[in-house]
């Protein structure tokens, strides 16, 4: 009898193997222009887990709900969580600030399973444990609630999968060891997803999101660069010296968090790229999507929501008798050098050029001006917005004069 079951158990193991090797990984092939392309036809990652799932309560037993957390790195947030429950998947994520002292997470089967690193299981009719979890589902009859954590290679990263029933009995010993091996089968292919996730998430937080996808796809050689047009916005605050030296401790990192979250919102919202933050400023970029003049007209409408979204927040700093912050922006549009510089063991993505030294001395030049936004003659002649012009400037470092135009009447 145990060599039947045995058998059985690894048909089922073979067969789910089988149909993530075909969803999962997809086919190769060669796109249009030639170019070798892999995960052909491979299902988005929660529809492969909605998929998985159904094999299993289909395979294996039956299945009330089943879920999948994996611990992610990323600046806001802790993680994010798969739910299947009868049939249909949801997906949250979980913020990072506070989730180790939340009670939610302190009193559940998950925190037994991070603390432990073993499996965690309640059976009907086991006395009800203090989680908060286990209590709610008793009203959708919950009989068993199963908790693994996942052997990923990296040990760094916890990743959680559980299993609930609602049938009389719960689960048999043997439907609990045939979860494991499904879980483990599971495992492989959710460290791949996550740690592609992970290494894009982190190269766009630090990179920005053009040059995450260039090195990602291998732009990685030092001295590896690439001509582009494209709409340069550089930023800086006035008076940062002044407040740092009056600041106390933590404090000027605080507002700076708070003003850069206000400017790279207003990027962020029109498809710009912050390639470096610089002290107390900012360079970005606009490369030429659909045309040169639609590419500069999202880079001012950048500009303009960046002034609107510092007014907002200087309103918050008047209620707190914070004094109001200042800035300047310069705007050019012009052919930079985009990739790697740097030494061997230590490279920066970002671009050079005549055109980003012309943006930065129309920023310093906003202070003789006196108007938050500057742009070049070449930047107004190629957006569809109207600009002011100044006439002719003496800039420093240029020889002659450059014509200017006001993003708002001076």
């Amino acid at each position: 009898m145990a060599s039947d079951v045995d058998s059985e158990s690894k048909l089922i193991y073979g067969k789910l193997a089988a149909w993530l090797a075909v969803h999962a990984l997809g086919d190769t092939g060669l796109d249009e222009s030639g170019r070798p392309l892999n995960n052909i036809g491979a299902l988005p990652f929660p529809d492969l887990f909605a998929g998985y799932c159904i094999r299993m309560a289909e395979w294996i037993c039956p299945l009330w709900r089943c879920t999948l957390g994996l611990e992610v790195l990323n600046p806001e947030l802790s993680g994010s969580q798969l739910i299947w429950r009868d049939g249909a998947l949801t997906r949250t994520e979980i913020d990072r600030a506070g989730v180790m002292s939340r009670a939610d997470y302190l009193k559940s089967p998950i925190y037994v399973v991070d603390t432990t690193n073993r499996p965690f299981r309640w059976r009907k009719p086991d006395p009800l444990p203090d989680m908060e979890i286990i209590q709610r589902f008793q009203e959708f009859g919950l009989t068993d609630y199963f908790a693994m954590p996942l052997p990923f290679q990296d040990a760094t990263r916890t990743c959680v999968m559980t299993f609930a029933s609602t049938d009389e009995g719960g689960f048999f010993d043997l439907e609990v060891e045939r979860l494991q091996m499904a879980a483990r089968i599971w495992s492989s292919v959710a460290e791949r997803w996550l740690l592609r996730h992970i290494a894009l998430d982190l190269l766009t937080h630090y990179l920005g999101r053009v040059p995450s996808e260039r090195v990602y796809a291998g732009q990685i050689e030092r001295g590896d660069v690439a001509r582009i047009e494209a709409a340069i916005l550089i930023c800086d605050l006035r008076g940062f010296t002044t407040m740092t030296d009056r600041a106390q401790h933590g404090e000027i990192v605080t507002l700076l968090n708070r003003w850069f979250e206000a400017i790279g919102a207003a990027i962020g919202a029109h498809r710009g790229d912050i390639l470096k933050f610089m002290g107390d400023g900012l360079l970005a970029v606009f490369p030429l999507e659909e045309s040169r003049a639609t590419t500069c007209d999202r880079a001012l409408d950048a500009a303009l929501a960046a002034l609107a979204g510092t007014d907002t927040l200087n309103a918050d700093l008047a209620k707190e008798g914070r004094s109001a912050l200042a800035f300047g922006i310069g705007l050019h549009w012009g052919e930079v050098e985009f990739g790697n510089i740097g030494t061997r063991d230590r490279l920066d993505f970002t671009v050079i050029g005549p055109a980003v030294n012309l943006a930065s001395r129309l920023q310093e030049l906003t202070k003789i001006v006196g108007t938050p936004i500057l742009a070049s003659a070449d930047f107004a002649a190629a957006t569809n917005r109207t600009l002011h012009g100044l006439g002719g400037r003496r800039v420093r470092g240029l020889g002659g004069g450059v014509e200017v135009f006001a993003a708002l009447p001076v």
